[in-house]
């Protein structure tokens, strides 16, 4: 794992703030999203920001 990488880890902890949905991990766009794949959420530099822009 590179230093910048999501750490997929966390996932067991993370949930969506509007849903409450487990979030799951896509590596190429590097984003979260929830199970229903309704919501996504930018990871930058291994972070994920959880907040509406």
């Amino acid at each position: 794992m590179k230093k910048n990488d999501f750490d997929k880890k966390w996932l067991d902890f993370l949930v969506c703030p509007k849903t409450g949905q487990k979030l799951i991990y896509d590596g190429k766009k590097k984003i979260l999203l929830t199970k229903d794949k309704k919501i996504s959420y930018f990871v930058t530099d291994g972070i994920p920001r959880l907040i509406d822009d």
